[in-house]
């Protein structure tokens, strides 16, 4: 259902603007919460860690039912929400409603998995009827239309499937293999861990024992030196009676005799303490080294389980590989109009006022023409224009934002004498022309207005080699707010920024380099996000113009692999979602997306205009 899902998206996006959708969920929190049954539906939308943003991408169609029947203020049908539609009920409701049920009855309530080729295309024809409705009366066009006929019509024929259903039985039964590999090595290692945890216990219940056995021992020789003393004690008492009445030559004898007998004892009980220590400390000694042998099997255990993680890792990217040979199938554009510029060769860049005035540029010119090509205004020869890059661009306001050369020879520490100096201006709708900055140490190479803020992101870099980029960012007069120059570890982020932009969702900063070869994206604090350098299969990422959609979809023109143009599509997180445009020998430079979704491209002197 992902036509039914984008068709969904968009209509929630007319009435509720991306940027006001977590202000609006969480002001309709507790209508949503009762109108959602599935937990995973009501943490997705309020998660416990609070208001985080959130994008309409990552709904499926139950969740974009409940927003546009409950948040979105759409009249409801003639039976009401929740229930069928009359038959001839054209609403928007209606429609909306009978795509639910469509995919419920497909979907959610079908228990066998297929459905027979007469209720496949009474389905299909009822799913298009109703998206056709919707797509009049509230977005004009046809694309969506166009996506279901595509669809209808791909070229699949039983060959090919029966080759694809061969192809991934293959892969997962291999799969199955290795997760039955898998099992047999946790079965083997949980019982050898049984072993160890036995062999464990019994060392523990000998150790208890040998402890035991030592606490009697002790105790034993306790009572016999008790009792020996006692001993003593009682003849010593004797003694002394029979002492008095001896005579007093006879006092020294007995006394060496008792001295002597009290010093055989000490000698007997020491002894016999000295080698009971030596016992339990050989017994302790060999019960450690039955416990190293135990964690040897533990760790050869880990190393088996480490070699079957690189098994599964090794089929991963065949099955990536073929996803994304499936996703290049899809998402055709139709050419809707032409625009021709006489006399702008190579064109460079383009900013889209209205579809009746487009900025233009090349290396040397920059001109504002209408929708058939006329020349409306050429930036005046005070301004010299001379970049190759996404040198200009909209502000919300409408006005034209540039960088251009102006001025007097000037003289900078880092490069020398230079004729001119760059600087950065504005020409309103009455053609009043300010300069907000000037750049004399760094050679700013592309702009970009944020329509969130009003901000200014110029992307620079240095003059001298090697080069070093960077990406400041201005208030909308022109007064610095910071600059994004290094990653957390200190690396440098930019060399040479030819294209930038600002993803219309979540603010992230979107960069062109052309010396790195890479789509650079960092959030709006400047932190590193990803850098996209094309396709596994790409043996060449040459980029240039890059811009994003309402849905926060990154759109980039490259040269690939033998001087091939490309346009690619990618999510806001750098995963790559199809080809829009390729095999294209012009050079398809510059691209940019309205929020009607016409995506407006750049060949030579030529502007075409796709939906």
């Amino acid at each position: 259902m992902t036509v039914c899902s984008d068709l969904f998206r968009d209509i929630l996006s007319r009435h509720i603007k991306p940027t006001d959708l977590r202000r609006e969920l969480d002001n309709n929190k507790n209508t949503l919460l009762r109108a959602l049954k599935i937990p995973d539906h009501k943490s997705l939308l309020f998660p416990l860690s609070g208001g985080q943003s959130l994008s309409a991408k990552d709904m499926d169609l139950t969740i974009l039912y409940a927003l546009l029947r409950n948040i979105c203020g759409i009249p409801k049908h003639q039976n009401g929400w929740g229930n069928t539609p009359k038959i001839g009920d054209f609403s928007l409701a209606a429609c909306i409603e009978r795509i639910r049920e469509q995919k419920n009855s497909i979907a959610s309530h079908n228990n066998i998995g297929e459905i027979d080729d007469n209720r496949f295309h009474d389905t299909w024809k009822k799913l298009q009827n109703d998206i056709v409705n919707i797509e009049s009366l509230l977005i004009g066009g046809d694309m969506y239309e166009r996506r279901l006929n595509e669809l209808l019509s791909c070229d699949f024929t039983p060959a090919k499937a029966i080759e694809s259903v061969e192809e991934f039985k293959r892969l997962y039964d291999k799969m199955n293999e290795v997760q039955t590999q898998t099992k047999q090595y946790n079965a083997q290692k949980k019982a050898r861990i049984n072993v160890v945890v036995k062999r464990q216990d019994s060392i523990k219940r000998k150790l208890i024992g040998a402890n035991a056995s030592k606490k009697a021992r002790i105790c034993r020789l306790e009572k016999q030196q008790s009792s020996s003393t006692s001993d003593i004690k009682d003849q010593l008492k004797e003694t002394e009676q029979h002492i008095l009445y001896m005579v007093q030559g006879r006092l020294s004898g007995i006394e060496e005799r008792i001295e002597g007998r009290l010093s055989a004892n000490e000698q007997q009980i020491g002894g016999r303490l000295f080698g009971i220590e030596q016992h339990v400390h050989g017994s302790f000694s060999g019960i450690q080294q039955q416990l190293a042998g135990c964690f040897s099997g533990i760790q050869q255990l880990a190393g088996s389980f480490s070699g079957i993680q690189q098994q599964l890792a090794g089929f991963l990217p065949k099955i990536e590989e073929k996803i994304d040979d499936m996703k290049s199938r899809c998402f055709p554009l139709v050419l809707t109009s032409t625009i021709k510029v006489p006399g702008m060769f190579a064109i460079q860049h383009i900013s889209v006022v209205s579809p009746d005035k487009v900025w233009v540029s090349n290396n040397t010119t920059l001109q504002q023409v209408d929708g058939t090509g006329h020349v409306i205004r050429t930036l005046d020869d005070k301004y010299k224009y001379n970049l190759y890059g996404g040198g200009h661009t909209v502000s919300v306001e409408g006005d034209l934002v540039f960088l251009a050369r102006v001025g007097n020879r000037v003289h900078s520490r880092a490069s020398g004498w230079r004729s001119t100096q760059f600087g950065i201006h504005k020409i309103t709708s009455d053609g009043n022309t300010t300069t907000l900055l000037r750049t004399p140490e760094l050679l700013p190479k592309c702009i970009h207005s944020s329509h969130s803020n009003g901000d200014l992101l110029i992307g620079l870099t240095s003059y001298s080699h090697p080069r070093g980029g960077q990406v400041m960012r201005c208030d909308s007069t022109g007064k610095k707010i910071g600059d994004i120059e290094l990653d957390e570890e200190g690396r440098r982020l930019y060399r040479y920024p030819q294209y930038i932009t600002e993803n219309k969702i979540n603010g992230d900063i979107v960069v062109s380099d052309e010396d790195k070869e890479a789509i650079v994206v960092v959030d709006r604090s400047g932190r590193h996000l990803f850098d996209y350098t094309g396709q596994p299969t790409d043996k060449r990422f040459d980029p240039c113009g890059v811009c994003t959609d309402l849905l926060g979809r990154i759109l980039v023109s490259h040269r690939g692999t033998g001087d091939i143009w490309c346009a690619s599509l990618l999510d806001e997180k750098g995963n790559f979602l199809t080809r829009l445009l390729s095999k294209q020998d012009n050079a398809l430079t510059s691209l940019y997306v309205d929020d009607s979704y016409n995506i407006y491209v750049a060949y030579d002197e030529i502007i075409k205009v796709f939906r």
